[in-house]
């Protein structure tokens, strides 16, 4: 069980990092990757909080922040951003701290003390984050590079995740495009059609439900969320548009423009 849910999230990892191609990864999703999936996968992403990386020494922890990572090459003109002028540059940045301020994630349960193998629900919700696509991932804790799916701690997604758009309506596309014959009760997915636009000041909503049981051995039990979403694409500024019609942020498909951000990690008792 924990095997094949550690190499789901290692095709997952593939994917984000681009080796499938970056047209398959953020910030269009990641369609060919349908699987458990954990964020470190998502390495070119800035940490929006240097809690989430609390194992690693202070130095590194402030690396992989936006202040650190993100806005400092966008401000210097580096790369893509030079064809901005520094005008340009600084409200690119502030749109960008907008969408930064504005993005949250936050993790509803049931109940958080429950019976061995007792049904639960698990509910995240979402809000801001660039679009067009986000991501949320259910996780065993809130630690970037050290985190799994919910399934690692002996929880079982039983049916697929019930996910609602920003329109309020309901969105199959992502469980839809499990192959055949496969569980569609997995810990990751995508929302389409989000769009954040931080200059008149509106954000997207969503949420996803996840339905569970509980593990079946009692003790003490965490689950946290990771929200992975972008930023430059929330403005005019930070969207480029490809000859056939596709748009990327202006940093590149790997860019630092990516965000995870963690839901506050809660305690499960199982008794």
């Amino acid at each position: 069980m924990n095997r094949s849910l550690l190499l789901a999230a290692g095709l997952a990892a593939a994917g984000a990092l681009g080796l499938t191609g970056y047209l398959s990864a953020y910030p269009g999703g990641t369609p060919s990757s349908v699987t458990n999936a954990a964020p470190y996968c998502a390495r070119c992403h800035s940490s929006t909080s240097a809690e989430q990386l609390r194992e690693m020494p202070a130095a590194a922890q402030a690396s992989q922040t936006p202040e650190k990572k993100h806005y400092p090459g966008i401000l210097k003109g580096e790369e893509s951003y030079g064809k901005l002028s520094e005008a340009d540059r600084g409200k690119l940045v502030d749109a960008i701290k907008a969408v930064d301020k504005n993005s949250t994630v936050t993790l509803t349960l049931s109940s958080t003390t429950v019976k061995p193998g007792a049904a639960m629900t698990v509910t995240v919700k979402t809000h801001g984050g660039g679009g067009p696509v986000v991501g949320v991932m259910l996780t065993d804790n809130d630690y970037r590079n050290q985190s799994g799916p919910i399934q690692t701690e002996g929880f079982v997604i039983t049916k697929a995740p019930e996910v609602t758009g920003m329109d309020g309506k309901a969105q199959t596309k992502w469980t839809d495009a499990r192959a055949a014959g496969l569980p569609k009760g997995i810990n990751y997915v995508n929302i389409y059609d989000v769009h954040s636009d931080p200059v008149a000041g509106t954000y997207a909503d969503c949420k996803v439900e996840y339905s569970l049981k509980a593990p079946t051995a009692p003790g003490e039990y965490t689950v946290s969320a990771a929200f992975l979403y972008g930023t430059e694409k929330s403005t005019p500024l930070g969207t480029v548009q490809t000859p056939d019609g596709r748009k990327f942020p202006l940093g590149g498909g790997g860019a630092e423009s990516g965000r995870i951000q963690f839901a506050k990690m809660v305690t499960i008792t199982v008794k």
